[in-house]
């Protein structure tokens, strides 16, 4: 299949959904848009599109978030979870080809590179080696803290001000989010190194038994914990809530049962433990912003 491929320009918005300060408002010559995201319907997918000179960040605060980015030939899918960043190098092809996206909330900014010298209003030293740490990341995806979380949070409550003096506020903790990039460790491995042990079992209990009417209560005796401390603590841990997890997990299953056999939307429905047809494509629409029939038939 063929994609068009284009360079693709963000315009100012600002909704409850989409809320997005384009260079043109805030004036920053070496930063594009800065983006936050609070969606809880799926999105459309983004078309495959370039930027030119920029370095592209999206850092998930909770949700999920699907790209597709090409190496060579083909297209490398990339997912990031809650308390998760991914980034695109300038020029490179990304996108979301297939996949619709998920419900998300999530904060996405741009880094102009053409003048290595002048980057966020930096002197020539200090903007010099924050390129050069961000030219040799060795990874793409990262595990965030939640001081990283609130640098964005703060850079974005102050850049929406509009206001010189308050940009300028909201440029500090921009630099200081972007100097910390290389201190930050790669999401595979924060995944194998920080994974607590009974939410992975919880984890792998829910993926072995997605046709049961799998309730929270089972989860947490999986992993061995009360109720309330389950919740929260696999919140801290993928940065969804367990049902939304449970969701996640029952849909994407469930696109791939709709694409690859002939099961009946109403026998899907009950194998994954839905009351009914009707509450299952309910659901399913939530997240693919179509229903179980037209996403069948949209893959055929």
């Amino acid at each position: 299949m063929e994609y068009t491929l284009e360079e693709l320009f963000d315009e100012f918005s600002w909704t409850k959904e989409n809320k997005t300060i384009t260079q043109e408002k805030h004036l920053v010559p070496s930063l594009g848009n800065l983006t936050y995201w609070n969606f809880n319907a799926a999105p459309p997918p983004k078309p495959i599109h370039y930027h030119t000179d920029i370095m592209e960040f999206h850092c998930l605060v909770k949700g999920q978030r699907t790209t597709q980015i090409k190496s060579g030939d083909k297209y490398n899918s990339y997912t990031c979870t809650g308390n998760e960043l991914l980034f695109t190098h300038p020029f490179e092809h990304h996108g979301n080809i297939q996949n619709n996206q998920h419900p998300c909330e999530f904060y996405g900014f741009q880094l102009i590179l053409k003048n290595p010298d002048a980057l966020l209003g930096l002197n020539k030293h200090y903007s010099n080696i924050l390129y050069q740490q961000l030219a040799h990341l060795p990874y793409r995806q990262y595990k965030m803290g939640t001081s990283h979380i609130q640098y964005l949070r703060q850079a974005f409550n102050f850049f929406s001000d509009l206001k010189e003096t308050s940009i300028a506020v909201g440029l500090q903790f921009l630099s200081t989010f972007l100097y910390s990039l290389p201190y930050l460790t790669p999401t595979e491995e924060a995944k194998v190194l920080t994974m607590d042990a009974g939410i992975s079992k919880s984890i792998s209990y829910l993926r072995e038994n997605l046709s049961e009417n799998i309730r929270l209560n089972d989860l947490a005796c999986v992993a061995g914990y009360s109720l309330s401390r389950f919740k929260s603590k696999f919140r801290s841990e993928t940065g969804i809530t367990p049902a939304e997890y449970i969701a996640l997990q029952k849909i994407e299953y469930a696109k791939h049962k709709l694409t690859e056999t002939n099961i009946s939307i109403t026998d899907l429905a009950y194998s994954l433990g839905f009351s009914s047809s009707n509450y299952f494509s309910t659901v399913f629409k939530k997240y693919c912003t179509i229903t179980p029939r037209k996403y069948r038939s949209h893959q055929i």
